[in-house]
C-alpha cells in the first residue's frame, strides 16, 4: 500500500516537471507539453517509476479529466475579452465551427470506408482531432507583423476551437453509451441539451447575485467550487454536463453585458478568475502530459504509419477549410496561406485521449498510440510550414525596433 510520503513525493515530481517544462518554454522555445510528453515517455523506458504509482495514477485519470475540460473550457471563454477583439469574435467563432465540420465531414468518411475503423469511432477520432492548439498558434502568430484583425480571429478561433471540440467529443461519447433506438437518442438529446441551458444560465444568473451580495477577495475559489458542482448535478440529473459548464462560463466571462441585460449588479474582476485558473490548470495539464507519455508505445509502428496519414489529410483539410472561407468572406486575403500552415494540436487532444482512457480503455488501446503521434507531428508540420511561410513577413521585433521611443513616427 503506497504512503502518504510516497503520494507527496509523486505530487512534487509532477509539479516540478511542469515548472521545468515551463522554464524549457520561457527559455529555449521548447514547447511544455511536447517536453512533458517526452519526459513521460523516457519515463515509460526507463522503468523507474513503481507499478502501484501507475496504477493510482490511472485510477484518477477520469477525475483529473474532468477537472481539466471543466478548466479549458472555463478559462478559454474567460480569455474572450470583447472589448479587445471585437468585430473578430463572430469571426473567430464560424473558424472554430468551420474547424470541426471540415475535419468531422471530411475526415470521418475517410477512416471509415479506407481504414475500415467503425463508424462511430471514426466520428469521434475525428472530433478529437479537430482541434487548432491555442497554446502553439498564438505564440507563432506573435513572432511576425500580422494584420490585428487576422491576429485576433484566429486567436477566438483557437480558443473557441478547444470548447467546441470537448463539447462534440462527450456528445458522441454520451451517443455510444447510449443503446437506444433514433426516437430515443433524439429524446435523450433533447432533454440533455434543454436541462443543461436552464440549469447553467439560472445558475449563472443568480451566482452574479451572490458574488455582488458577498462582497469577498476570494469569489475564485468559490466560482470554481461552483463549477465543480455543477458538473456533478448536471451528471446526475442526466443533463449535458459540459453544456451546463459552457452556459454558466458564458454569463460569468460576460457579467457587465449580462448584468446590464438582466438588470442586476454584479460584476465579476475576469483577470483575478483566470489567473487562479491557470494555476489549477498547471498542475492538472502537467499530470496529464507526462501520464499520456507513460502510456504510449512508441515502437508502434502501424500507430506511426496511420498518425502520419491523419497528418497529411488534416493538413490538406485545413488548406481547403481556410480557402473556401477566404473565397466567401475574403477575411484573410494574401494572408491565407499562412492561416492554413496554423495545423497543430495540442493539450484538447492529450486531455481527450486521457478520457479516451477512463471511459473507454479499448478504444484509447487502439487509438492512443496515434493520437499521441498526431500531435507530435502536427506540431513539427505547422512549426516547419510557418518558418517557411513567413520567411516573407516582417518580424515583430523588428516592427517594434522601428517604432521605437526615437523615432519620428511614434512622436505625438
Amino acid at each position: 500500500m503506497i504512503t502518504i510520503n510516497e503520494v507527496l513525493l509523486l505530487l512534487a515530481g509532477i509539479m516540478l516537471l511542469g515548472f521545468v517544462g515551463e522554464i524549457a518554454f520561457r527559455k529555449k522555445k521548447i514547447p511544455d507539453m511536447l517536453l512533458l510528453l517526452l519526459i513521460g515517455v523516457a519515463l515509460h523506458y526507463a522503468g523507474i517509476i513503481p507499478v502501484v504509482y501507475l496504477s493510482i495514477m490511472k485510477e484518477l485519470l477520469g477525475f483529473v479529466g474532468t477537472v481539466a475540460l471543466i478548466l479549458i473550457v472555463f478559462g478559454g471563454l474567460l480569455k474572450l475579452d470583447l472589448q479587445k477583439f471585437g468585430a473578430t469574435v463572430s469571426r473567430g467563432i464560424i473558424m472554430a465551427a468551420s474547424d470541426l465540420l471540415f475535419v468531422m465531414g471530411i475526415s470521418t468518411p475517410i477512416l471509415y470506408f479506407f481504414l475500415k475503423i467503425p463508424l462511430l469511432d471514426s466520428l469521434l477520432l475525428s472530433a478529437v482531432l479537430s482541434e487548432n492548439s491555442v497554446a502553439f498558434i498564438v505564440p507563432l502568430m506573435s513572432r511576425i507583423n500580422l494584420d490585428e484583425r487576422i491576429k485576433h480571429t484566429i486567436e477566438v478561433e483557437t480558443i473557441m476551437n478547444s470548447v467546441m471540440n470537448i463539447i462534440a467529443v462527450l456528445f458522441i461519447l454520451s451517443i455510444m453509451n447510449q443503446q437506444s433506438s433514433l426516437v430515443g437518442l433524439a429524446g435523450y438529446l433533447f432533454g440533455s441539451i434543454s436541462e443543461a441551458l436552464v440549469l447553467g444560465g439560472v445558475t449563472g444568473i443568480v451566482w452574479l447575485i451572490v458574488l455582488r451580495q458577498a462582497l469577498t477577495p476570494h469569489y475564485y475559489i468559490a466560482t470554481i467550487a461552483i463549477l465543480f458542482a455543477l458538473w456533478g448535478v448536471s451528471d446526475i440529473i442526466g443533463a449535458s454536463a459540459i453544456l451546463t459548464i459552457f452556459v454558466f462560463s458564458v454569463i460569468i466571462a460576460n457579467s457587465l453585458w449580462v448584468s446590464k441585460v438582466v438588470k442586476i449588479s454584479g460584476i465579476i474582476d475576469n483577470e483575478s478568475l483566470s489567473y487562479f485558473n491557470q494555476e489549477i490548470t498547471f498542475f492538472v495539464m502537467t499530470l496529464f502530459y507526462v501520464y499520456i507519455g507513460i502510456l504510449v508505445n512508441i515502437f508502434d509502428f502501424q500507430g506511426i504509419i496511420i498518425a502520419a496519414l491523419l497528418v497529411a489529410i488534416l493538413v490538406a483539410i485545413r488548406f481547403f477549410e481556410v480557402f473556401s472561407v477566404q473565397g466567401v468572406t475574403k477575411w484573410f486575403g494574401k494572408d491565407s496561406v499562412l492561416v492554413s500552415s496554423f495545423v497543430q494540436r495540442g493539450s484538447t487532444v492529450i486531455v481527450l485521449a486521457g478520457i479516451l482512457l477512463s471511459t473507454d480503455p479499448t478504444v484509447f488501446g487502439l487509438f492512443g498510440n496515434i493520437l499521441f503521434y498526431v500531435v507530435i507531428f502536427t506540431i513539427l508540420t505547422g512549426s516547419l510550414l510557418f518558418s517557411v511561410i513567413s520567411r516573407k513577413y516582417v518580424s515583430s521585433t523588428t516592427v517594434l525596433g522601428a517604432l521605437s521611443p526615437e523615432d519620428p513616427k511614434t512622436r505625438k
